[in-house]
């Protein structure tokens, strides 16, 4: 049996698991790491190397700081003024929540971004129309659909390393990216889907996810002003990191963990605690995804699409369906694999496609680009989704009539503006 073929099988049995959702998320993709051991694809170091990725180190981290910053007085507060809005009008509360997301999008990481979100998610009430388990996946969608699209912050060099991608295999200087083309071929999906989930919230299941971590914080011990101070002097300086990510490169990611062993050495917060937030269910579920994606890469898998995309598309094939067939594919794919191995993947594909047959390929580039970030519909499709589906407890088919017209929508409308602004046949 080809190595190619176990992989399939294993995605088959995760994606079964997470359907049926009769244990933990940890547990099916911890499960399916040691497959790929017992079964050869990988090395013990490699099987298990989604602990010590960078993403699942930053998580970790974040964990430790949304359980610190749960402790203080001021989450007391943001929870009590929350609760007044929620009390008044909830389109308050869909502004307010989007509109941080939106602008957190532009500077921090998806990851990072996501786990900031879900502290203030959870500070809303189980009962009611707008409540935490409605919210993730909604969230979720408007960060990675708006995550760098404005020519701001990490979204002004998007541009070039889309470029630094395809420059190399033909293409001419006038069918380069310049500075605003992500942003005008993305913003009429990103506002389209915006308006999408300030209504399409309430296909979310509506039920209990934060009355356990209320119960928590209400049991505690209300803790000293000086672990108070502790506590918001280290989450500032992380949330500073996570702003200047550009300038730490790597380091950034180690930051968070820095300061859960600050907080453990100064008392802040128990050992156990630190460990408990670091080692939660999903801390091994984005670790084992991470591994499986990278398995579904390296056996070919990528390829396989992309050489089935070729084969689709035939001779003398129309504008519009090759951007539509790189659409699909782009979402398909980002749904089992990681959203960042889908561009990397697809992308030169993409580019190399569109040169040889005489096309302009900055539609097709930008269309891969901006549909792998449409990872919400799996827990593989990205860190953050795994985190968001872990967090909310879902099971795939409760969420699939909130993702799939999520998805639709994006997908036809990013097809659409992107045949308008950088028709391949231009």
């Amino acid at each position: 049996m080809s190595q190619l073929t176990i992989v399939l099988l294993i995605t088959v049995f995760m994606i079964i698991s997470f359907f049926l959702h009769k244990v933990p998320f940890g547990l099916t993709t911890m499960t399916c790491c040691a497959l790929l051991f017992f079964t050869g694809i990988f090395d013990l170091p490699t099987a298990f190397g989604g602990l010590s990725n960078k993403n699942v180190i930053l998580v970790a981290g974040m964990f430790v700081m949304s359980a610190a910053f749960g402790k203080t007085s001021l989450l007391k507060k943001i929870r009590e003024n929350i609760s007044k809005m929620e009390a008044k009008r909830g389109i308050v509360l869909l502004i307010i929540f989007y509109g941080l997301a939106i602008i957190f999008a532009q500077f921090l990481p998806t990851t990072g971004n996501m786990t900031i979100m879900i502290m203030f998610l959870l500070s809303l009430s189980d009962t009611g129309d707008i409540t935490p388990s409605r919210m993730l996946l909604p969230v979720l969608g408007i960060i990675s659909v708006w995550g760098t699209k404005l020519p701001i912050g990490m979204g002004a060099t998007s541009f070039a390393n889309l470029n630094a991608r395809y420059e190399g295999l033909g293409a001419s200087p006038n069918q380069l990216l310049g500075v605003f083309d992500r942003f005008k071929v993305s913003i009429i999906p990103c506002i389209l889907i915006l308006i999408y989930c300030m209504a399409a919230y309430k296909l979310m299941p509506n039920r209990p996810i934060a009355q356990e971590k209320l119960k928590e914080t209400k049991e505690q011990k209300e803790i000293s002003k000086r672990d108070e101070t502790i506590i918001y002097i280290t989450f500032i300086l992380v949330m500073f990191s996570l702003f200047f990510n550009k300038l730490l490169g790597d380091f950034m990611y180690g930051i968070p963990i820095l300061g859960a062993l600050l907080l453990a050495w100064t008392g802040a917060m128990s050992t156990n605690e630190v460990v408990k937030s670091i080692t939660s269910d999903s801390t091994w579920m984005l670790a084992g995804v991470l591994v499986m994606a990278d398995a579904m890469g390296q056996t070919g898998a990528g390829d396989a699409i992309g050489n089935l995309i070729i084969h689709i598309l035939g001779g003398n094939p129309s504008g519009i369906a090759v951007l539509t067939v790189f659409a699909i594919a782009t979402v398909l794919m980002t749904t089992f694999m990681s959203n960042s191995a889908t561009s990397n993947i697809l992308i030169p594909i993409a580019a190399s496609t569109a040169i040889a047959g005489g096309m302009d390929p900055r539609g097709v580039v930008l269309i891969v680009s901006c549909c792998s970030g449409y990872a919400i519909a799996f827990p593989s499709g990205s860190p953050a989704c795994g985190i968001a589906f872990a967090t909310g407890q879902y099971k795939i088919g409760e969420t699939l009539k909130f993702t799939i017209p999520f998805l639709i929508i994006g997908t036809v409308s990013m097809v659409l503006c992107a045949n308008f602004f950088f028709p391949v046949y231009g």
